[in-house]
C-alpha cells in the first residue's frame, strides 16, 4: 500500500512502513475519516490501541481512512490533507496528559476546540482507557466518547457511519447515544453502567511495521487484557475484568497471518507471565526464530523454568514493580507479594543471564512514613545482593489517585512532603549505589488533576493549551482548585463521574479506602 509523501518531516518515516494486513479499497466517493492520536508519531504508532483505531477503520472499507498526530498537525500523514476537511475525526487516548495535546492538535488545525462552538463540525469522537475512567474533563470538547473496550463500539461506530453518514450528525448521535457504551454530549445524558469485558478470540496487534517507533520494527500483540492482580490504586482490573488472554493456537495463526515476515514481537500485558501458555509462547517464538520483547513480569509468577525461556529468548533485562519496598505496605495496597517472591525473582532471572533489572516503585501512597523508608533500604539491599551483581535502575513516581479506584477518596500530601519523600528515597538509592529515574512530580500532580476533574476542567486545559496562562491560572479561571488532588473527598461529595456511571461497586471502593484509613 503506497501513499503520497507527507508534506512534513514524516514523509521519509511513511515510505519505511510495512503493512501487516492487506486492507479492501476504499471507493473514490467514500467519505474520509481521520485517526488521529495525541502524541508524536513515534509514540502513536507504539501504542496497541491507535493500531486497533486505525486497523478497524481501514478493514472495513468503507472509508478513506487517514492518521495525524502531533508532529503531522495540522495535516494528515498520508496525503497531507488538513485535519479541518475532515467530517469525522477519530482520537485514540490512553493517558490523561495527552488531553492537553488533542486541544493544542484542533488549535493548530484551526477547529474550534469548544464543542458548544464547533457545532459538530468536525464530529470529534474519542476512546480509550483514560476517558473511560473518568470521561468528564474531556465532556466540552469532545461530541462522543466511547466507554470501555473498543472492539464492540467500533463496530457499532461504524455501522451508524455508513447508515447514516456524516452529514446527518444529530441522527448518528442519536442512535448512539442510545446505548449505555457511549457517552453523547449535547443531548440529554441518562447514567451509564460500566459493561464486563466479553470473552475475545482476538485482541488488537499491530497492523504496521515501521523502524520510526519506540519498538523498532516490532509487530506488538496483546496477549491479555485486564490483571489477575487487584492493586487498589490500578484501574486495569477494574477497567477490564474479567481477566482474559489470547490462546497460543490463536497467536500462532496471528504470526502466519502477516503479509511480511516479523522478526521480532513484543508481548504486550499487565502480567506476561501470568499468561497460562507463556512457556509455550517462547518456545514457539524461539523455534521461529523471533526475537521477542517483554513488559512487566509479576514476580509471584516466576519460576526458574519461566526465567530460563526468558533468558534464551535474548532479554537482557527485566522489569519488576514491587511498588513499595516495604512488605506490609505493599500488601495494604493490594499487592500481597511477600519480599522472597522478589529475591527468588531476582536470583532466577539473574542465573538465566539477565543482567539488567528495573524496579518500580510509588512514592507518596496512604500509610507511607519513616518506617516505609528503613523497610525499603533492607529490601532493596536484599534484591541486589539477590540479582548478584546485576545493574538495578529504580524507576520512582507519586502514586496518581484514579476514578474507579479506592484511591479516588485518596488527599494526596502537601507537594512539599512528597517532594520530600522523592528526595528520600533518591538518597537512599544513591547510597546503594542504585540508578533512579524520578518522574516529574509536577507532572504528576497535573495528571492526578486531571484524572480527578470534571467537565470544567475541559475548559481550563483549552485556556493553558492556548498560550499565555499558567496551569494554576487556568484552573482558578474556571472554578477549580488547583489543589484538588490534595483535598479530602468522602462519600457525601458527588464525584465528577458518578454523573455518568452508576456504580454498583461504589460503596465498596469507600470500604476498602476506609480501612486502608483504619491500617493508617
Amino acid at each position: 500500500m503506497v501513499f503520497p509523501a507527507a508534506p512534513n518531516n514524516l514523509s521519509l518515516k511513511v515510505k519505511k512502513e510495512r503493512y501487516l494486513e492487506r486492507y479492501p479499497p476504499a471507493g473514490r466517493h467514500a467519505p474520509r475519516i481521520f485517526a488521529g492520536y495525541p502524541s508524536s508519531y513515534r509514540v502513536g504508532m507504539s501504542n496497541l490501541g491507535f493500531h486497533f483505531l486505525y486497523g478497524r477503520l481501514a478493514r472495513s472499507g468503507r472509508f478513506r481512512v487517514e492518521r495525524f498526530f502531533t508532529d503531522s498537525a495540522p495535516r494528515t500523514v498520508e496525503s497531507g490533507s488538513y485535519l479541518s476537511t475532515a467530517p469525522v475525526l477519530f482520537f485514540s487516548i490512553s493517558y490523561e496528559e495527552d488531553y492537553l495535546n488533542l486541544i493544542r492538535i484542533l488549535l493548530a488545525a484551526g477547529i474550534d476546540p469548544l464543542r458548544k462552538r464547533r457545532k459538530r463540525k468536525p464530529l470529534i469522537l474519542v476512546g480509550g482507557a483514560a476517558v473511560s475512567v473518568n470521561p468528564c474533563p474531556l465532556e466540552p470538547v469532545v461530541d462522543l466518547i466511547a466507554l470501555g473496550e473498543g472492539e464492540g463500539n467500533l463496530d457499532r461506530i461504524i455501522e451508524m457511519l455508513t447508515e447514516y453518514g456524516s452529514a446527518n450528525a444529530s441522527r448518528l448521535l442519536g442512535e448512539l447515544a442510545a446505548a449505555p457504551e457511549f457517552l453523547v454530549l449535547g443531548l440529554a445524558e441518562s447514567g451509564r453502567i460500566r459493561a464486563r469485558g466479553r470473552e475475545r478470540e482476538d485482541f488488537p496487534r499491530s497492523v504496521i511495521l515501521t523502524p520510526q517507533t519506540v519498538f523498532s520494527n516490532m509487530m506488538l500483540v496483546e496477549m491479555s487484557r485486564g490483571c489477575p492482580g487487584k492493586c487498589l490504586f490500578c484501574v486495569a482490573s477494574p477497567l477490564y475484568r474479567p481477566y482474559r488472554y489470547l490462546t497460543v493456537e490463536r497467536f500462532q495463526g496471528i504470526l502466519e497471518e502477516t503479509l511480511v515476515p516479523v522478526k521480532k514481537v513484543g508481548l504486550v500485558s499487565t502480567a506476561i507471565t501470568a499468561h497460562p501458555d507463556f512457556a509455550r509462547i517462547l518456545q514457539l517464538l524461539y523455534k521461529k526464530d523471533i526475537q521477542v520483547g517483554l513488559g512487566s513480569f509479576r514476580a509471584e509468577d516466576m519460576d526458574g523454568e519461566k526465567a530460563r525461556l526468558i533468558g534464551r529468548s535474548g532479554a537482557g533485562s527485566a522489569t519488576l514493580a514491587p511498588e513499595s519496598g516495604s512488605e506490609s505496605l505493599r500488601a495494604k495496597l493490594g499487592k500481597k507479594v511477600p519480599d522472597e517472591m522478589y529475591f527468588q525473582a531476582a536470583g532466577n532471572l539473574r542465573s538465566a543471564g539477565i543482567g539488567i533489572f528495573n524496579l518500580y516503585l510509588l512514592s507518596g501512597v496512604p500509610g507511607e512514613n519513616e518506617q516505609t523508608l528503613r523497610e525499603t533500604r533492607k529490601f532493596l539491599e536484599r534484591f541486589k545482593s539477590a540479582g548478584g551483581g546485576a545493574r538495578i535502575s529504580v524507576h520512582l513516581n507519586t502514586v496518581v489517585p484514579k476514578a474507579g479506584t479506592p484511591l479516588q477518596y485518596y488527599p494526596l500530601p502537601a507537594e512539599e512532603e512528597l517532594l520530600g519523600r522523592l528526595k528520600q528515597i533518591k538518597a537512599l538509592c544513591r547510597e546503594l549505589g542504585i540508578r533512579t529515574r524520578v518522574k516529574s512530580l509536577r507532572a504528576s500532580l497535573r495528571q492526578a488533576v486531571m484524572s480527578l476533574g470534571g467537565s470544567n476542567l475541559g475548559e481550563a486545559l483549552i485556556d493553558y493549551a492556548g498560550g499565555g496562562v499558567s496551569w494554576k491560572k487556568s484552573l482558578q479561571r474556571r472554578g477549580m482548585d488547583p489543589f484538588l488532588p490534595h483535598r479530602e473527598r468522602g462519600i457525601e461529595e458527588k464525584l465528577p463521574w458518578e454523573k455518568v456511571f452508576r456504580e454498583e461497586g461504589g460503596s465498596e471502593l469507600l470500604r476498602q479506602y476506609r480501612e486502608l484509613e483504619v491500617e493508617d
